[in-house]
This record gives C-alpha cells, structure tokens and sequence, in this order.
C-alpha cells in the first residue's frame, strides 16, 4: 500500500520537477518497502512484461502487413519477409480445368454459409496452381478493404475472361453468387471437356507424325551409310531413289547442311507467324476446314457447343442478349462463325429475331435454327440453348472418336508408306546386283 501512494504522489508531482535528492529517498523508501534481495525477481518480472510487449507488438505488425499484402513476419524471427506475389511478373492465364475446379469450390463453400473471404483464403492456401493462389489471395485482400468481387476481377483480366466477368456481376447484382459460381464451374468444366477431347483426337496423329521423323532421321545417318559402302564394292551404278536417298543422308551427315537449314526454318516460322496475323489468311484458313471432310463436323459441332453453353449460361444468370453474344463470340476462334454472330448482333438490334440469320447461313445445321425458332415463339430461349449445349457436347465426343478410329489406319498407312520407299530404295540395288551376278 505504501507503495502504491508513493507512486501515486509521483505521478500527481508529475508536472513538477524532481530533484535527485527526492528521487533517492523515494527509492530508499521504496526499497524498504520491498527489499534489495528482490531486485532480481523485479528484473524477471520487467523482461517477461517487455517480451511480451515484443510478441504482441510484432504479432500486431505482421497482420497489418499481411493485409496490406507487401510483406509478412515470421513468428519466430525478427527480420521481414517479402511475401510470395507476382507483382512486377506477368499473371499467366491457369489451365481452364483448374479454374473450374477452384470456382466449384468456391460455390461450395460459399452455399454451406461459410463467408466469401474466408472461402478466398482457403483456395488460395489449398490451390496449386500458382495463378490462382496469388489472384484469390488478392481478391481476398481487396474484399477486406471494403471492394466487391467483381471490381477485383477486372484487375485480373489475364485469368478472368468477359464471360466469367459478367456472370459474376449478374450474380452479385441479383444476390445470387453461389449459383452463377456453380454454373459458371460447370460451363468452364464443359469448356475445358471440348478443348481436352480436341486435343485427344490431335494428339494421336501428331505423335505419330514425329515418330515417324525420328525413324527416318536415324535411318539416314547410321542405316544407309552402311548400305553405300556395300554398293561402292559392286561398282553397279545406283537407281534413281537410291541415289536420292543417298544424297540427303550426305547432307543430313554435313555441318553445312544445318548451316543453311536452321536460318530457312526460322524464316519460314517467322513467315508463318506473319501469315497467322493476317486476318484475310485466317479467314481462308478457317473457311477450309469448314469444307475439309475430316475436319468439317468436328469444328462445326465444336464451335455450336461453345457458343450454346457460354449464351445459355449468360442468359439464365440474366445477362442482356447483346451483351451475351458478345461474350460468347469469344469462346468462338472459326472467324466464319464470329461474322454469323456479329450479324446476329446487328439484327437484334434491328429488332429482327435471331433465327433469320442462322437460316441464311449454309455452314449453321436445320436443328440448330429450328431450335432457336422454337426458343424464341415460346419464351424458352435458355432452355432450348441448354439443349441444344447438351447435344453439341455429346456429338463433339462422338466426332472426336470417329475422327481418331479414322486417323488410327491413316497414320499406319502414313508410316508403312515412308518405311517402304526406304526399304525398297535400298534393297532395289541389290536385287540388280543379284540379276548381274546370275
């Protein structure tokens, strides 16, 4: 108690100095109040207090760093840690499977009540893609600060695409968001389903186009300069493919062969490049695999899918018509198809129905116009645009399966030919030799 009011008296003089004569009798009186003995105990109790103070002090700052998102503490250190970000490194767009994935996630956990940025946070600290993990966290971040989901997805633009974009704003808008999350999942995962099966029915002839390359480049340079050391002993004078053959496997043996092959390949691929920019190549380019019999159903079928599933979507989340078509032109890379949606979008506009202008068009199938004709008469556009995804959808897998029963005998027929022209260039001189000898 006595010390207790010599503090007291202390703090009530504070405004009044103290002169250090007073100051020792105040510590004097105090160190008869507790005992010198003591002083040890008081030095424990003052650096527990201060590494406490320390601790809270430090836990306090990382969390502010945290939110601020340039950088963290650790717990156990006292030096700054940069946080993992990209900021200053180009966002790359993650794979469309992983984009759905975390996006189904998210529309789970944000239908079982949990909140929106607790779900952000746990995606990011859970997802492996390293795009995703970054853009989630950030949008975590920005939603703390008091910003909607949709404002930090327009920051984001490299991952998020318009269609992704505009549902998740007709869904914060309309106070639906676990819904336009859930059909935004399903639509990225039927996305991402017509890309992989494309890419299944490519990867087939591809991988067997270099296959057969590597065998024919191993061929030149270690089989046939064994066969041309036999014909130079019969002094016989090769046919035509053989010596043809013979010559390039000379060629492919000379450094001045890749002198002159290396810069014509990168002129060529720059060229190639140049060509690809072109919108009058491209539209050539397109338009002829509009017309090639192997490739005429499966692009057509490809392109109806994408662009029922990403209207059909857009529309039922309650997003305009013309906005919607915008978006889902795209998800179109056939320019032939793009123009068809650019003069669906001027005759909306007009206050034409859609139908009139599938029907003028000869690459769109009957069904498909039928199907809009009969969506628009009843008011049902969305439902008949679903159905009409859902059959597209299961006619691109049944293409990609024809496509790659078809590609199986034509690959084997592609290889068989290039073996054989070698086999027979090769054993050809041989028979001749035989023929001389007898």
């Amino acid at each position: 108690m006595e010390r207790a009011r010599y503090k007291r008296k202390v703090s009530n003089d504070g405004n009044k100095k103290t002169s250090k004569d007073e100051n020792k009798l105040i510590q004097k009186k105090m160190d008869r109040v507790m005992p010198v003995k003591n002083k040890s105990i008081r030095k424990r109790q003052k650096n527990k207090i201060y590494t406490l103070k320390t601790y809270v002090e430090r836990r306090i700052q990382e969390r502010k760093e945290y939110l601020e998102g340039d950088t963290s503490l650790r717990a156990d250190q006292k030096t700054l840690i940069v946080r993992n970000s990209m900021e200053g490194r180009r966002i790359k767009s993650p794979p469309t499977k992983d984009l759905a994935v975390a996006t189904k996630q998210l529309a789970s956990m944000v239908r079982t009540g949990l909140p929106l940025l607790e779900a952000l946070k746990i995606i990011s600290e859970t997802s492996e893609n390293t795009s995703i993990k970054y853009v989630f966290k950030e949008i975590a971040v920005g939603i703390s600060k008091g910003l909607t989901m949709s404002e930090m997805l327009d920051k984001y633009q490299e991952v998020f695409n318009p269609m992704y974009r505009a549902l998740v704003t007709a869904g914060e808008t309309a106070g639906l968001l676990p819904d336009t999350l859930d059909r935004q999942a399903k639509l990225l995962e039927s996305l991402a389903k017509i890309k992989g099966q494309i890419q299944s029915a490519m990867a087939y002839p591809i991988a067997i186009a270099v296959l057969t390359i590597v065998v024919v480049f191993i061929m030149m340079l270690f089989v046939i300069p064994i066969f041309v050391d036999i014909y130079k002993t019969s002094g016989a004078a090769l046919p035509g493919i053989t010596q043809m053959l013979v010559d390039f496997s000379n060629q492919l043996r000379s450094s001045q062969f890749y002198l002159k092959a290396i810069p014509s390949g990168l002129t060529f691929y720059w060229f190639a490049k140049y060509l690809s920019n072109k919108s009058s190549v491209m539209w050539w380019y397109d338009k002829a695999l509009l017309q090639l019999p192997i490739t005429k159903d499966l692009v057509t079928k490809s392109c109806l899918a994408n662009f029922s599933r990403t209207l059909s979507s857009l529309n039922s989340a309650g997003v305009p018509i013309l906005e919607s078509l915008t978006i889902a032109k795209r998800t179109i890379s056939n320019r032939v198809f793009s123009r068809i949606i650019d003069r669906m979008h001027k005759d909306i506009q007009s206050g034409n129905p859609i139908y009139r202008v599938l029907d003028q068009e000869q690459v769109i199938p009957t069904m498909f116009t039928s199907m809009f004709r009969i969506g628009e008469e009843t008011g049902e556009l969305s439902q008949m645009i679903t159905k009409l995804a859902d059959f597209y959808e299961d006619e691109v897998s049944a293409s990609v399966k024809a496509l790659t029963s078809i590609m199986e005998p034509l690959m084997i027929v592609f290889v068989a030919v290039f073996v054989g022209i070698i086999l027979i260039a090769m054993y050809l001189p041989m028979f001749s030799m035989m023929q001389t000898v007898g």
